[in-house]
């Protein structure tokens, strides 16, 4: 008897885990700036900012990355930038053994806001650094990099679940000039409007947001906004 009562409890616990997770239990994870790849034995500094609801900076947490190559694997412990409270940016500094790709998982101890970054390449520092990343690659990192797919679903980025917040961007297509100045400055092409998802200005770059428009646009035919 009590296990049927078990059995009926679990899809309400499901239910309740999930409305926690849209209401108040997920982040938006950005790295401030991705490298193409990095030198192996190295250290190269990872800095991140963890925004509740994207917009949010989430002071107090104790973030790690994860970095994983086959069996190995390196962890390293991020801690905040600065002293002012409230700022939720962190760095961490990353090591990586042996040549390969890694894949580096950064998780924001912000209950399950984690943030998997497609695979980097690791190179020997005597072998040179590899091929440039075309447009669209370095897009596609970023997208994943700047927190991009936690609000919008694009099937082409990652299959990494998200809330899904903001429009669903798998092969969706925008004007090139209308999306560039949308990620400068999301709030001036597109005022909040009560009730509705707000987009935060991540501050990219110039060569940050070409990659981005090169990979959502995808040489296809634009869309209706």
């Amino acid at each position: 008897m009590v296990k049927k009562g078990v059995w009926f409890l679990l899809p309400a616990v499901v239910m309740l885990t999930a409305a926690a997770r849209y209401l108040g239990g997920w982040a938006v994870i950005t790295v401030d700036d991705l490298p193409d790849y990095v030198t192996v034995g190295q250290p190269v500094k990872l800095s991140f900012m963890v925004r509740q609801h994207g917009m949010t900076l989430l002071d107090g947490l104790s973030p790690r990355i994860q970095a994983r190559s086959g069996s190995t694997e390196a962890v390293s412990d991020a801690t905040p930038v600065g002293l002012l409270p409230g700022r939720g940016h962190y760095t961490a500094t990353v090591v990586l053994p042996k040549a390969g790709d890694w894949t580096l998982t950064i998780r924001s101890s912000f209950g399950a806001s984690n943030a998997t970054l497609l695979p980097i390449r690791a190179v020997d520092s005597r072998a040179g650094a590899p091929p440039s990343l075309a447009e669209y690659e370095r897009g596609r990192r970023l997208f994943i990099a700047k927190g991009c797919f936690t609000c919008h679903v694009n099937t082409e980025a990652t299959s990494q679940p998200g809330i899904a917040v903001g429009p669903v961007l798998t092969e969706r297509r925008y004007p090139a000039d209308y999306l560039s100045k949308l990620l400068a400055n999301p709030e001036v092409v597109r005022p909040p409007r009560p009730g509705a998802p707000t987009m935060p200005n991540l501050g990219l770059k110039e060569r940050e947001i070409a990659s981005l428009v090169a990979f959502i646009n995808a040489d296809r035919q634009v869309s209706a906004r």
